[in-house]
C-alpha cells in the first residue's frame, strides 16, 4: 500500500488504518459503485400498507429522515420533530466561505460498498467525486519485527470476525477487555501501542484504554472498500433531498422533552416557541443520539438495561476547523497537502478539491484528547490557535489565511459528540439491546447499525426500523 513520506497514524481518519486514501477528484458512473453489494444489505420493500399507521419520529438526521421517507412511501402518516432548525443532524456541510466553497464538518466519506446511502444518491440524481485506495508498495503502518508479529496475530483475529453476525464465545472474551489490554496480550511493544493509540484516536475519536477490543476488531473486519467518494455540492445534499420530500411532515425547532407511552399509543411533548405542545401517535421512532435521548423524560421508564444504555453510551469527540485561504498554496508544494499536526493527534487535509476557483480550504481534523484540549480553549481563541498549529506544517498558511470556522461536536447541544463507541463489555451486552423496540417505541441511528458510525449506518438503521414499524401489530 502506498505511503506518503509524511504519513503517520495520527493523520489518518476513520477506516484509514490499513489503507491510505488518495482523493482523485474524477467523476465515476454511479452504477459501478452500486454493483458492489456486500450481502448484508436489506432494503425496506416499500410495499403499500392496507392499514396506515400514525407514526412520530424524533430527529431529522439521516436515520430519522430515512425511516420517515420509507414509511411515507409505504402509505403511513408520519410526523417528524427536529430540535434544530435544519435537517441532517451530524451530517453538516459548512458553507460560510467565499466563492461558494464548502467543507464537511460531520459525516465525510461515502465508500463504494455503502449500499444504503448510495441508493439515495442514485435516486435523487446526485453526483460523486471519487477517491481510491491505492494498493501498491507496502502497508501504511510500519512496524519493527516484534511489532510485525503482533500485527499479524491481530490480522488473523480480524479474519475470523463477521461484524454483522452474533459474536462467538471466543470473540465475546475480546469484548471484556480494552483494545489496549488486547495489544498487551499480543505482546505488542511500546512503539506499536503508541502508533495504535494514535490510529484508534483518529479512527474512532476515542482512546485505546476506553474502547472494547472487540469493537475495534469489528471495525477492521468491515468489508473492504476499493473506492471512496464525496458528494458533489456537499454531503448535506442527501438529507436535504430527503427533507424536501418530507417538507410538510417536518417540524423544526421542536425539541422533545417528554415521551409517554402505553399499549394504546405514544404521546410526545415538545417545545414550540417556548410553549409545551403534545402530539399523539401509534408508534414512535427515536432517531436521535442517546446524548439527546437521555435529556427526555420517558414515562413509564423503559427496561433497566435500555435506560442504562441510554444514560451511559459513549460518544467520540472530534473538532473540525475548515480554514479559507486566498490561494491554494499547497498545490505548489512537493507531496500532498495532507499532513499530521505536530504534537497533536490530528491532521490537515484539503476539503476544496474538485471545487472551482483560486481560493481553497484546508481542514484541521483534531480528535479525542487533542480535540478536547483544543475545545477547552475559549471559543474566540480557537481559530487563532488552530491557524498557528497549521502554520507549523504549512508556513505559508498565515499569509494566505482569510478566515475559518470551528465545529466542536461536544458542545453541540443536539449531538454531544460524534459517533458512538462501545466500552469493554458493551458490544455483547449493550449493543444488542439498543436497537430493540420496547412496546411502541423503536430506535434508529448509527449507534444501532451494523455499519456503526457511518452515514451508511444511519440509513441502514432507517430501513431496519421502517420494516419493524411497518410490520408491527
Amino acid at each position: 500500500m502506498r505511503r506518503w513520506s509524511y504519513d503517520t497514524p495520527e493523520n489518518w481518519t476513520r477506516r484509514d488504518f490499513l489503507k491510505t486514501l488518495a482523493l482523485a477528484l474524477t467523476a465515476v458512473p454511479l452504477h459501478s459503485a452500486l454493483a458492489a453489494q456486500t450481502g448484508t444489505t436489506r432494503f425496506f420493500s416499500r410495499q403499500k400498507t392496507d392499514h396506515p399507521k400514525k407514526i412520530l419520529v424524533i430527529g431529522a438526521g439521516l436515520a430519522g429522515l430515512t425511516a420517515a421517507y420509507e414509511l411515507t412511501k409505504a402509505g403511513h402518516e408520519v410526523t417528524i420533530l427536529e430540535a434544530r432548525n435544519r435537517a441532517g443532524g451530524r451530517v453538516f456541510t459548512a458553507r460560510e466561505f467565499a466563492d461558494g466553497l464548502y467543507a464537511e464538518c460531520g459525516g465525510e466519506w461515502v465508500e463504494h460498498n455503502h449500499d444504503y446511502l448510495l441508493r439515495y444518491i442514485e435516486e435523487f440524481g446526485l453526483s460523486l467525486y471519487r477517491g481510491s485506495f491505492v494498493d501498491t508498495e507496502d502497508e501504511g503502518l510500519q512496524f519493527s519485527p516484534r511489532s510485525r508479529k503482533s500485527h499479524e496475530r491481530l490480522e488473523q483475529t480480524v479474519k475470523r470476525i463477521n461484524p454483522f453476525e452474533h459474536q462467538t464465545p471466543s470473540q465475546a472474551e475480546l469484548d471484556k477487555i480494552s483494545f489496549h489490554e488486547y495489544l498487551k496480550q499480543l505482546d505488542a511493544p511500546p512503539e506499536m501501542i503508541e502508533q495504535m493509540q494514535r490510529s484508534v484516536s483518529a479512527l474512532m475519536a476515542a482512546n485505546i484504554e476506553s474502547i472494547s477490543a472487540l469493537h475495534i476488531l469489528n471495525e477492521y473486519a468491515l468489508p473492504e472498500s476499493h473506492a471512496s467518494f464525496r458528494i458533489a455540492g456537499g454531503n448535506d445534499r442527501v438529507p436535504q433531498a430527503l427533507a424536501a420530500q418530507l417538507r410538510e411532515r417536518i417540524y423544526y425547532s421542536r425539541p422533545v422533552v417528554k415521551i409517554s407511552h402505553d399499549a394504546s399509543g405514544v404521546h410526545v411533548t415538545f417545545l414550540e416557541n417556548g410553549s409545551l405542545q403534545t402530539i399523539n401517535g401509534e408508534h414512535l421512532v427515536i432517531a436521535a443520539p442517546f446524548t439527546c435521548v437521555r435529556k427526555i423524560e420517558i414515562t413509564p421508564a423503559l427496561s433497566a438495561e435500555k435506560m442504562k444504555a441510554i444514560g451511559t453510551l459513549g460518544y467520540g469527540q472530534i473538532l473540525k476547523a475548515p480554514l479559507q485561504f486566498r490561494e491554494r498554496f499547497w498545490l505548489n508544494q512537493a507531496g500532498e497537502p495532507r499532513k499530521s499536526l505536530q504534537g497533536m493527534i490530528g491532521s490537515v487535509y484539503e476539503a476544496s478539491g474538485g471545487q472551482p476557483g483560486p481560493r481553497g480550504l484546508l481542514v484541521a481534523y483534531i480528535p479525542d484528547k487533542s480535540g478536547m484540549e483544543m475545545g477547552s480553549i475559549p471559543s474566540d481563541q480557537r481559530l487563532e490557535k488552530i491557524l498557528t498549529k497549521v502554520g507549523e506544517i504549512h508556513p505559508q498558511a498565515p499569509r494566505y489565511f482569510e478566515g475559518g470556522y470551528v465545529k466542536w461536536w461536544q458542545e453541540d447541544p443536539w449531538a454531544g459528540g460524534t459517533y458512538a463507541y462501545f466500552r469493554p463489555g458493551e458490544i455483547t451486552t449493550v449493543r444488542p439491546i439498543i436497537a430493540k423496540p420496547e412496546g411502541r417505541l423503536h430506535f434508529a441511528g448509527e449507534h444501532t447499525a451494523g455499519w456503526q458510525g457511518y452515514m451508511n449506518g444511519a440509513v441502514e438503521s432507517g430501513h431496519r426500523v421502517a420494516k419493524e414499524v411497518h410490520e408491527a401489530t
